[in-house]
C-alpha cells in the first residue's frame, strides 16, 4: 500500500470518526467549545503520527526517505507561518506527490 493511499483511508478514517461523534453529541445538544477544539485536532494528529511514522522508517534501514524529509521542510514553514493544518497538509501531500514523481 502505498504512502498516498495510508494518508487517505487515515483521512477519511478520521473524518468517518469525527462525523459520528458530532453526530452522538448532537442528541444531547451542542458540543462545548472545548470538545470541538479536541475534534478539529483529530485529523492533524493522525497525520502528523504517519508522516512522523515515514520520518523515522529510515533509522531502521539502509534506505532513507529523503522525499518525505524533503517535503517536511516547506510544510513545517507552511504550518508555523500560516498556523492552517488544512493548508499545511495540502502542501504537504503535493510536496510528498511532486517528489515521488521525480525520484
Amino acid at each position: 500500500m502505498t504512502a498516498v493511499v495510508v494518508v487517505v483511508l487515515a483521512g477519511l478514517g478520521t473524518f468517518g470518526i469525527r462525523l459520528s461523534a458530532i453526530a452522538l453529541l448532537g442528541r444531547f445538544g451542542a458540543p462545548s467549545p472545548r470538545v470541538e477544539a479536541v475534534l478539529r485536532l483529530i485529523g492533524p494528529a493522525v497525520l502528523a503520527s504517519l508522516v512522523a511514522t515515514q520520518l523515522m522508517a529510515g533509522s531502521e534501514s539502509t534506505e532513507v526517505a529523503w522525499t518525505w524529509w524533503a517535503a517536511a521542510l516547506p510544510t513545517a514553514g507552511v504550518a508555523w507561518r500560516w498556523r492552517s493544518p488544512g493548508i499545511a497538509i495540502a502542501v504537504g501531500i503535493a510536496a510528498v506527490w511532486m517528489l515521488e514523481l521525480l525520484a
